[in-house]
């Protein structure tokens, strides 16, 4: 099943059976929000509305949003769910249990895998949000009997994952796709909370760049198959067929004719075990792929080993056959008469390996005999280079010269000066700042500053932006050259920051930051920078970071990287919508008669339990034939809302109760205590008749209370008990009706308790 999720008051388009979707609700626990409305298409085609859900995650801490992908097959491990009430679950079983199955084990339900559960008690999340309203024995007892298998399904076997697995690398495609394998798993799994197999690192991910990045030869290609960490060979299906519908997203894997090979190659291999991978929506035109069960009359039997799927080497695989084949001797490689233009200090020409036919970039100095000064700048570019070899987005070196006077890397598709134009898109000007900032993070980590980040300096290769030309790179401090040898400036003007020009061994991480910044404005502006003088993007959230990453100041930037990234995660969080515009249009719609637009102002409201002006300005307007069946339908939801009416009482921080509204706040909730009391809705009786007493308590409205006095006359048997109780924990409200104890015409219960409240 295929989980796609939608934003607030979402709904999906052109739904699908083994479709299901999350719909964001801005319900808030004490700044936690984790709830969704789960909708599952049955096999027919129809939306099954299943309820409320909430979501949390291990390690989240408030305030926070459930930070879900945008869609999946199954959770990993990071996340567990809990359904809010019990028609949850009974919609769930409706569906049948094959459906109902895949949804729990999909979500992680803790009711469903205790021992899930035993270890997300102890998260704040659970305790705060999930278990609000659902008590722990309740989730210890929905399943007990309810003979449905617990543990990870296990329809696909092992014979059909060693074919499978066979089958792709025989392929040929490389299983990351155009991303690096870090990247591609991190869209899958949690891998600073997976552990290293290597001591000499916390995480996965240490784990992963250490012997893929800087050690390449250290795995296989095909590592990820066999590693217990990710579940693929022996995990549950959901597992696999995530990581599969994965290595053919679009965001993954950009040959189309590439995507249908491996399609076909998949759904052959899993065919006789029940499953194949299906389009299940599409982005900007291009398919998404999810996975479902075949019925059992459609399968077929296992066929005979796939043929290697042929397709051309993919680029990282040519070059890495330049790599092994790199001997130092520059003869190895045919270069053109004329270099590309602008080379720089160095001419760069669009080379072919002899041997291979592999197109690559060879930089060499100009002159047969360079001064010492040229040399020892190719030097520190070769060395940077090694030392970030492996990093995705550090350009590689293939091959060099022993003296230092020329060196091979991949030939790039494109400089950030080529696709200027491109990069006005916020999506790819984020992907290069990243790039840059990954990149660099790791080289300030060893203490080496680039100081010539400019947009010819950043290359576009294998699907991701990487920064090349380190040549006059400052090495660690102490294994830096003569200071005067480098000459009066340093770095391109315009781009490179001020203090480059008088104290370039003094620089530090925030000089790199600046040209960042400067590289930036020129993206959006289109203008090259002047030296020292401003270029700042129009409004928007680029603007601020631009002007504070470029500060004449050095003290006055960002000084490392991870600043850098928070400001821009700052100045990219989304603003919060202001949901009373939305209340009153709804508010408005329910006049007319539109019982959804009820429902969903409900839970608009209950989403935002601290505004005080949605709950007395709008929440208190709505009409109680329609306020009273929407907070039936839903009692959790109920409940909070009147308690969050309750917490308003004496205003907060901004806004004073005035006596009008404090009468209608009243007169509203007798309203709801009274359709409560006709339909019998006892809980939702007592919760509005509480709110109702503490709001009359504080305010003591006569026109409010009036309207009270006559409906407390009409009560009888078990209503007239429950409100006689909510009395006696009410006394200031009590003392209100006083006179009503000596009353014949009203029910004797509410007589004494009235007088039990009064008597002191």
């Amino acid at each position: 099943m295929q989980f796609t999720v939608l934003p607030v008051r979402g709904w999906p388009v052109s739904p699908m059976p083994g479709q299901a979707f999350l719909v964001r609700d801005n319900w808030d626990d004490y700044s936690f929000k984790t709830t969704f409305q789960l909708l599952c298409v049955d096999p027919g085609g129809e939306i099954r509305e299943i309820g409320a859900v909430k979501i949390g995650r291990f390690g989240m801490a408030a305030p926070a949003r459930t930070p879900l992908p945008e869609g999946f097959i199954g959770l990993d491990g990071a996340f567990f769910s809990l359904g809010l009430k019990d028609t949850y679950y009974d919609r769930l079983r409706e569906l049948g249990p094959e459906l109902q199955r895949t949804v729990l084990q999909a979500l992680n339900d803790v009711s469903f895998d205790l021992e899930l559960f035993s270890r997300a008690r102890a998260e704040s999340v659970t305790g705060t949000s999930l278990l609000r309203t659902v008590s722990a024995d309740t989730v210890l007892g929905r399943f007990q009997d309810s003979g449905i298998p617990a543990g990870p399904s296990a329809a696909i076997t092992d014979v059909t994952r060693r074919r499978l697995f066979d089958a792709l690398r025989s392929s040929g495609a490389s299983w990351p796709g155009s991303l690096d394998e870090v990247t591609f798993l991190r869209r899958l799994y949690d891998l600073d909370r997976l552990p290293s197999h290597d001591p000499r690192f916390a995480t996965a991910e240490g784990d992963i760049v250490q012997h893929r990045y800087n050690n390449p030869e250290d795995w296989e290609d095909d590592w990820v198959f066999s590693d217990d960490r990710f579940g693929l060979a022996d995990g549950s299906d959901e597992v696999l067929l995530r990581f599969l519908t994965e290595m053919i997203h679009p965001a993954v894997r950009t040959d189309s004719s590439e995507v249908e090979r491996l399609l076909s190659l998949v759904n052959d291999t899993l065919a006789p075990d029940g499953y194949e991978l299906v389009e299940a929506r599409t982005v900007s035109g291009y398919p998404v792929y999810g996975a479902r069960r075949i019925p059992a009359r459609h399968r077929a039997a296992h066929p005979a080993p796939p043929a290697a799927v042929t397709s051309s080497p993919p680029g990282q695989g040519a070059y890495a056959a330049v790599r092994r084949a790199a001997r130092g001797e520059r003869k190895d490689y045919a270069c053109p008469r004329e270099p590309v233009p602008d080379g720089g200090q160095a001419d760069v020409f669009e080379a072919t390996h002899k041997t291979l036919g592999t197109r690559v970039a060879l930089k060499k100095l100009h002159s047969k005999h360079p001064p010492e000064r040229q040399v020892a700048r190719m030097r520190r570019e070769i060395e940077i280079g090694q030392l970030l070899d492996g990093h995705p987005h550090a350009m590689p070196i293939l091959d060099f010269g022993a003296d230092h006077t020329w060196f091979v890397m991949p030939w790039a598709d494109a400089t950030a000066d080529q696709r200027q134009e491109l990069l006005r898109e916020p999506a790819e000007l984020r992907a290069l700042v990243d790039a840059l900032a990954s990149v660099l993070a790791a080289a300030h980590e060893h203490d080496w500053l680039h100081r010539d980040i400019k947009p010819s300096n950043i290359l576009y290769f294998n699907g991701r932006w990487t920064l090349a030309d380190w040549g006059i790179v400052r090495r660690p401090r102490g294994q830096t050259t003569k200071v005067g040898r480098t000459g009066l400036y340093i770095g391109t003007e315009g781009f490179a920051a001020p203090e480059l020009s008088s104290t370039p061994h003094e620089a530090t991480a925030s000089s790199d930051i600046y040209s960042i910044g400067r590289v930036i404005a020129w993206a959006l502006t289109g203008k090259l920078p002047e030296t020292n003088l401003p270029l700042t993007p129009p409004p928007g959230p680029w603007r601020p970071i631009v002007r504070a990453t470029t500060h004449l100041d050095p003290q006055r930037r960002p000084q490392t990287v991870n600043e850098l990234l928070a400001l821009i995660d700052r100045e990219h969080a989304d603003i919060p919508e202001d949901p009373l515009p939305a209340a009153e249009t709804l508010l408005e719609a329910a006049g007319n008669g539109d019982s959804a637009a009820a429902d969903t102002l409900l839970s608009l409201v209950g989403g935002h339990p601290e505004d005080y002006e949605i709950h007395v300005g709008v929440l208190a307007r709505l009409d109680i034939q329609q306020a009273g069946p929407a907070l039936e339908r839903d009692p959790a939801q109920a409940h909070s809302l009147l308690r969050a009416l309750a917490e308003h009482v004496h205003g907060d921080d901004t806004h004073m109760v005035q006596f009008g509204d404090a009468a209608a706040v009243v007169i509203w909730l007798r309203g709801i205590c009274a359709y409560a009391a006709d339909r019998c809705d006892w809980d939702l009786l007592e919760e509005a008749a509480h709110t109702m007493c503490t709001w009359d308590g504080a305010w003591d409205q006569w026109s409010a209370q009036d309207k009270i006095i006559s409906w407390l006359r009409t009560l009888k048997s078990e209503a007239a008990s429950l409100i006689a109780a909510v009395l006696r924990e009410h006394p200031e409200s009590a003392q209100h009706f006083s006179h009503l104890a000596d009353d014949r015409t009203a029910n004797p219960r509410i007589r004494q308790a009235l007088r039990t409240s009064t008597a002191g």
